[in-house]
């Protein structure tokens, strides 16, 4: 038998005839029942909203803290894998990377858990899905996922006293942050280098030629923002920051003014709340602190710019002629406006992410480059939203042409628009991306949200994606030209345009290494006792060796595990000779379909090309 005809066989909607057990097996699938309303004051907390969003079988709470005025958004959902995260708007001021080496310092032991690295210590204490701390170009955040109600408690009350009481010991800022110590610490002979979890970690971002081209077009592209610095920190600026430098920060940002709280599943919302209150009723509302007010869109450009960027040599080169990077990247509307942002990222897509796309019509099967820039597509990490669009692995003499072929798609994209067919498909997989379901769900949903609401949007709103998706198609009904409009508005007429150029140096990295060599003599020429730099090197490592005392953590027992298995309810069927297995869950509207051929039947000269065929059938 064919191979399609079987699959065909299988798959044929009309031969199916277990509806009626389908129908006996399938309960209404409700909304979370909430007993909050709006109005209401929960342990400190006032509701502020409270918004179904049938679409993903959830309730959106939103809260505000009264004495601190916090922000907290509750996501109500029959989810057995609860979210709980914290994040505050982290905004540099130079390249230090203060927020990075804050958020490795402050995961360094606290008041009430003075154990160094808590967060690894937990993971054979705990049953968490997910543990993680995040440093974006504007915030910071620190997350955790778990089933275990217990254990959401016990990893709440680490991340709490992480952030709001951490120890920032001067010794783990001089183990996370930077320090100067002998090569080998125990032998004072040795020569002196600079050393550091956080430095040595961005010497290798550094080092990566893709990472250096997309951050200096982020920074060269808004160079008036605090987008203009590396909020990572950049090894050459990082010995810059002091010990003291650090706690300030902390001090200024880790307020839980500044905060924005996040939880996500089953558990009840009341219980987290009287924890939270519990630790958030010692502050006071600081005004003067809050930052997402503060953070100002860059001002538009009068006419384009362009920026050159060296990197080191690459490891491996398909043709040496061809070692160029060109992009062309454009800075957008503003990330508060949600509707032009669902629009953008629209637009954006159609432009870069198909096969049909028009720019990989016009410039990856011309075979100019081997692949897209790095970054290339559209940006929403920052305040105002990004483009970026170019080829790597192009010829020295190809930069004036790539650059002439973006210009001319733009303008042939303004005058004839996009395919149906590929706007469609679009709107397909972007409804089954946001409404496919796995199991970390709601670390997905707070990761997409916090870039807005950091700068003070609608959370909520966020969510509604499918109020945006009808809104647009009746937009495109009353308007076909809509995404023509916008290619001709914020591209064709958008001076705010950065040309780069990225080249090989040979001796970049020999470069970068008589740098950090004449930093650290720099700074050894500042430093009065260079004793100092021995005792200290060896009482630090005194202290990565001792032992810890883990007992001051939180744990688990076995009486705290559920020992009941949850099963799911699976009816077992057949079409013809096939056996069928039908499996009804809350998954958001979407049908899961898995099928196991038997390809016996296939002629062995055919059997060399399913792969293929695999690979063809499922995409």
């Amino acid at each position: 038998m064919n191979l399609l005809r079987l699959c065909h066989r299988i798959i044929n909607p009309t031969r199916f005839t277990l509806n009626r057990q389908l129908q006996q097996l399938s309960a209404t699938q409700r909304l979370p029942s909430s007993s909050v309303s709006v109005g209401q004051e929960i342990h400190g907390y006032i509701v502020k909203e409270v918004t179904p969003i049938p679409e993903f079988r959830l309730t959106a709470i939103k809260l505000q803290h009264k004495l601190t005025g916090c922000q907290h958004l509750h996501v109500d959902r029959e989810h057995k894998n609860n979210v709980w995260s914290v994040a505050f708007q982290t905004t540099p001021k130079d390249d230090t990377g203060v927020a990075h080496i804050l958020e490795h310092t402050a995961l360094c032991g606290s008041e009430k858990f003075p154990c160094r690295d808590p967060f690894f210590k937990m993971t054979n204490r705990s049953m968490a899905t997910f543990m993680n701390a995040f440093t974006a170009s504007d915030w910071t955040m620190y997350a955790f996922s778990t089933q275990n109600q217990k254990d959401y408690f016990n990893l709440m009350s680490v991340y709490l006293d992480a952030v709001l009481h951490p120890k920032l010991d001067e010794y783990d800022f001089m183990q996370e942050g930077w320090r100067l110590e002998h090569e080998k610490p125990d032998d004072p002979k040795s020569p002196i280098v600079i050393k550091g979890v956080v430095f040595n970690e961005m010497k290798g971002v550094f080092s990566d030629s893709h990472q250096v081209y997309a951050r200096r077009i982020q920074n060269n592209l808004m160079p008036t923002s605090t987008y203009q610095y590396e909020s990572g920190g950049d090894p050459e600026a990082i010995p810059t920051l002091t010990w003291n430098n650090l706690k300030e920060f902390h001090a200024t940002h880790y307020h839980p003014s500044n905060g924005r709280f996040f939880t996500y599943g089953s558990f009840p919302l009341s219980d987290t709340l009287a924890y939270l209150n519990e630790h958030l009723q010692k502050y006071k509302q600081q005004k003067t602190k809050e930052k997402s007010s503060s953070l100002t869109e860059e001002t538009h450009w009068n006419k384009p710019r362009s920026v050159k960027i060296t990197c080191s040599p690459q490891s491996f080169v398909v043709d040496p002629t061809k070692t160029t990077t060109v992009s062309v990247s454009y800075l957008l509307g503003s990330i508060r406006d949600t509707w032009e942002t669902f629009l953008l990222n629209i637009v954006c897509s159609l432009l870069v992410d198909s096969e049909k796309s028009p720019f990989y019509k016009k410039l990856i099967i011309p075979n100019i480059g081997t692949n897209y820039s790095p970054d290339t597509g559209f940006g929403r990490h920052t305040l105002n939203t990004t483009f970026h669009v170019g080829l790597q692995d192009i010829a020295k003499d190809d930069v004036d042409r790539v650059i002439k072929l973006i210009e001319e798609t733009f303008e042939e994209v303004a005058k004839q628009g996009f395919e149906q067919s590929q706007i469609d498909a679009l709107l397909h997989q972007f409804e089954i991306g946001i409404k496919h379901q796995d199991e970390n769900f709601g670390l997905k949903i707070i990761l997409g949200l916090i870039y807005s609401w950091i700068h003070g949007t609608d959370p909520i709103d966020s969510l509604q994606v499918t109020k945006y998706l009808e809104r647009f198609n009746d937009e495109m009904k009353s308007n076909p030209k809509l995404l023509q409009d916008i290619v001709e508005k914020h591209f064709l007429k958008n001076n705010h345009k950065l040309i780069a150029t990225m080249n090989i140096d040979s001796d970049y990295a020999e470069k970068k290494k008589q740098r950090e060599s004449q930093l650290c003599q720099q700074l050894l020429s500042q430093c009065e006792n260079k004793q100092l730099i021995y005792d200290k090197g060896l009482e630090l490592q005194k202290r990565q060796s001792a032992v810890q005392n883990v007992d001051v953590l939180p744990t688990l027992s076995i009486a705290d595990i559920d020992k009941k298995v949850i099963r799911i309810p699976i009816i077992q069927g057949q079409i013809g000779n096939t056996y069928v297995q039908l499996c009804e869950r809350p998954t958001n509207g979407i049908t899961y379909f898995r099928c196991l051929l038997n390809t016996f039947q296939l002629p062995n000269e055919l059997k060399p090309y399913l792969p293929l065929f695999v690979n063809i059938l499922t995409k």
